[in-house]
């Protein structure tokens, strides 16, 4: 199945869903940690535009590794919804400085975020048609 058609309806579709979402955050944590050094030791870290980006990025990456361990847990619609905001901003950054790399990929990690609140509503709310199935077995 495609990472961009989740199937809500069973519990094991929506907890794939957040599973994707937890992995896809843990990756971008990783990502934003690399940035951190790259972008920074760019800038020179004494500087204070470079500690200014080091330390924005750290807790764009911290951010994720929290809503990573919630989509694991088969929750964090909330940090989700940050981590959502977060791409959001990168993407409209991307796009004003025409980085297409940087756009394809945080478009990417987006739409599996995305998949995940979805599945983490669908686990809080937790009507789905295989729980009956699974009372008669």
């Amino acid at each position: 199945m495609a990472f961009w058609d989740a199937d809500f309806t069973t519990r094991m579709g929506s907890q794939s869903a957040t599973d994707q979402a937890a992995l896809a955050c843990f990756l971008l944590a990783g990502f934003r940690v690399i940035a951190t050094l790259f972008f920074g030791g760019m800038m020179g870290i004494e500087s204070t535009e470079g500690q200014v980006v080091a330390g924005l990025t750290a807790l764009e990456a911290l951010v994720a590794i929290i809503a990573g361990f919630r989509f694991r847990a088969g929750k964090g619609a909330y940090w989700g919804m940050a981590v959502v905001a977060l791409l959001a901003l990168g993407i409209i950054s991307a796009l004003t400085s025409v980085a297409i790399g940087g756009i394809v990929i945080s478009t990417i990690f987006l739409v599996i975020v995305v998949q995940g609140l979805r599945g983490a509503f669908a686990l809080r709310n937790s009507q789905f048609s295989d729980d009956e199935i699974e009372a008669f077995e």
